[in-house]
């Protein structure tokens, strides 16, 4: 597997500068130095060639032979045609390992989540010469780790993932259970009021659930009685001004409060309007006691008692 290059290395500036080597180097010598040491982070080695070194080091052929002197001992060689420094190969060796060992747990981390999906995926009647993906076509491109992939995105996928998981397990918390029978024929009930105002109103059978759910809730959370909720269904479908305002379980839901107020004070009116019309002419019933008489009602009363007394 492809290995990127590592992208930095780590150096004790202290150690650096104390080596034997390096304290003799001049300021010259120093930069060269430096300059091959990122070299061989970059390659693994520098070249056993002194024309190609001194165009790495940018100096020209004089002063490379001069520095040459003090920086080969520095950089050994390690094979035919190349050298390196002892120091930086083992670093280099060390992060290399490192990365390799994440990679690989990374690969077989994502190679058993791919496998769980694909196993959790396979239909009971999938082809019988179907792959372990469930179909006779070979492993997708997906399987294959991605050299190019970086540690970014990597982490970015598995957000993702924990997010998508966290979302379905709160969404299985949030699922309720189903409308009891009392909450569905509060939902029937006012879908028959509505139908009965207006035949055509088009209710829709989702749209029946949904009536239902938020009975249920009514029942539940709100603590309201059925039969409470069932008359102020039909008073509502009832009250002029309300018939077209209420077309729904959530807006009876939302204005029960309001509603049952106005159903209340709309009694109080009706049984004042029954009294006044049981006594329709100023003349009041003779079983009033006289302190409810008005005085003018009472001279009335005394005139046309005197007439028909003139009359008689």
């Amino acid at each position: 597997m492809a290995i990127q290059k590592p992208d930095w290395f780590k150096m004790d500036p202290a150690k650096f500068l104390c080596d034997a080597q390096v304290d003799v180097m001049s300021t010259l010598e120093l930069g060269a130095c430096l300059r091959l040491l990122c070299r061989q982070w970059i390659d693994g080695c520098i070249p056993d060639d002194q024309r190609v070194l001194a165009r790495l080091c940018r100096l020209d052929a004089a002063a490379m032979g001069e520095a040459w002197v003090t920086l080969s001992n520095f950089f050994p060689i390690v094979e035919a045609g190349k050298r390196a420094n002892r120091f930086m190969w083992i670093e280099r060796e060390k992060v290399i390992a490192d990365l390799e060992r994440k990679s690989d747990e990374g690969t077989r981390a994502a190679r058993k989540r791919w496998a769980s999906k694909r196993s959790e995926r396979i239909a009971p009647d999938a082809t019988p010469n179907a792959g372990p993906n469930g179909s006779p076509m070979p492993d997708p491109m997906q399987d294959q780790t991605r050299a190019e992939q970086t540690r970014t995105e990597k982490n970015s996928s598995s957000e993702q993932q924990t997010c998508s998981d966290v979302a379905r397990l709160s969404t299985q918390k949030k699922t309720s259970k189903p409308p009891s029978q009392e909450a569905c024929r509060l939902a029937a009930l006012l879908k028959s009021e509505i139908l009965r105002n207006k035949a055509d109103y088009r209710v829709m059978p989702a749209q029946e659930r949904n009536w239902s759910t938020t009975a249920q809730r009514m029942l539940d959370i709100d603590k309201r009685e059925p039969a409470g909720i069932a008359d102020l269904i039909r008073w509502v479908q009832r009250d002029e001004f309300w018939m077209a305002n209420v077309l729904s379980m959530d807006t009876l839901r939302e204005k029960f409060d309001q509603l049952a107020l106005k159903r209340a004070h709309s009694k109080t009116n009706g049984q004042a309007a029954r009294k006044a019309a049981q006594y329709p002419n100023w003349l009041p019933p003779q079983n009033i006691p006289d302190d409810y008489i008005s005085e003018g009602t009472k001279r009335k009363q005394a005139i046309e008692a005197s007439r028909q007394v003139a009359h008689g």
